[in-house]
């Protein structure tokens, strides 16, 4: 086992940003991971699991500990019929590989969400979503190891998914390490077109109608190429944001989008639309999400509360010129970068007393 000492982090995250970890251990089996974490304990070092590092900021002052860098391989298939597929992934793949391995094989399922960064472990903790689909919807289970070092799988119900959320990232599994993930994906369902833009660019790259009545194909090379195309589309609406890793493009510089969308009670989203229409919003985006509860759009937000893209900020960061969501680190620190966001988080509640959420997580 490597340890590697004053590691600089900055490199290893999307943001470009943040100090040197005491410590840093490649991790690459699950016998690695247990000796990790006995070095920890023998240390009596504090210690944080790192994917891809596009969900993540680290301080200037980097990490007073040992940062376990996950990257367990493997995409195995445990089981497959005529109508589905189960694959068991490791940690440390590459999201965007693996969804891309499985469309060529005209497996639906998370063909939308094509072009995040990010690890195959990190996929369930914050429950990844984009365009319609959720990772929720396609995971069985998660092999974890638990603080005593024992591999534990857990069900689907047992993560207890809800929006951007699970019990990995608030719950009872925070101390959790995820090994590797578990996918029912199939090659049966239609692609997914259900949210509005990817429907609409879908349907503008298929100018024959009856095209688009082929998604239930049982034909595999027909199928594979819809799927491909499907996922092609994404990708470019994407980039289009700024929300897809390119290293010509700085706006990409960034965790995607840095804030979660509301979701606000009954009560509250009344109190939101008063609010919205004394500002002359007559008919602000309001989205149905559970019983009780609706959402709303983060980006909308900012953009009405007068908070404009490619809007820069003091220290080097500023707000993505293609998304108001994408928070930037232009040539700045990880302080500047948080005095923007509680900057962007005050602007939006003073003017709609709604409160944003950062999505990625800050490291002591």
């Amino acid at each position: 086992m490597l340890v590697q000492n004053d590691f600089p982090l900055a490199p290893l995250t999307t943001f470009q940003l943040g100090g040197e970890a005491k410590y840093l251990i490649v991790i690459k089996t699950t016998e690695d991971l247990s000796r990790a974490l006995d070095f920890c304990k023998k240390e009596n070092q504090p210690f944080f699991i790192l994917g891809g590092g596009s969900n993540t900021v680290f301080r200037d002052s980097g990490f007073p500990g040992v940062v376990l860098q996950m990257l367990i391989p493997g995409i195995r298939c445990m089981d497959t019929n005529d109508d589905h597929t189960i694959f068991q992934v490791g940690a440390g793949v590459p999201w965007d590989q693996f969804v891309e391995y499985t469309v060529k094989q005209g497996l639906a399922g998370i063909e939308c969400l094509s072009g995040i960064p990010g690890s195959v472990g990190a996929s369930p903790i914050q429950n990844i979503g984009a365009y319609g689909q959720e990772v929720k919807d396609s995971i069985l289970k998660v092999e974890c190891m638990n603080p005593a070092g024992e591999i534990i799988n857990l069900s689907n119900e047992n993560c207890k998914f809800k929006y951007r959320n699970s019990e990995f990232k608030s719950g009872i599994y925070k101390d959790w390490i995820v090994v590797s993930v578990t996918f029912q994906l199939s090659k049966v369902n239609p692609l997914c077109l259900r949210y509005p833009e990817v429907k609409k660019v879908w349907e503008n790259y298929h100018t024959n109608e009856s095209i688009i009545s082929k998604q239930e194909t049982t034909n595999f090379d027909s199928r594979v190429k819809e799927m491909e195309t499907l996922r092609n589309l994404v990708i470019q609406l994407r980039k289009k944001k700024s929300m897809v890793l390119d290293l010509a493009d700085p706006n990409t510089r960034s965790a995607g989008s840095f804030f979660t969308n509301p979701i606000l009670s009954d009560q509250e989203t009344e109190r939101f639309i008063e609010t919205a229409k004394k500002h002359g919003f007559q008919n602000p985006p309001v989205y149905p999400e559970s019983q009780g509860f609706k959402k709303i759009s983060a980006a909308w937000l900012i953009e009405n509360s007068g908070i404009q893209k490619g809007t820069k900020y003091p220290g080097g960061v500023g707000i993505s010129e293609n998304h108001c969501l994408g928070l930037i680190n232009i040539a700045g620190t990880t302080t500047a970068l948080l005095e923007m966001a509680e900057s962007v988080r005050q602007t939006v509640f003073d003017k709609f007393f709604v409160r944003l959420e950062m999505e990625p997580v800050v490291r002591p």
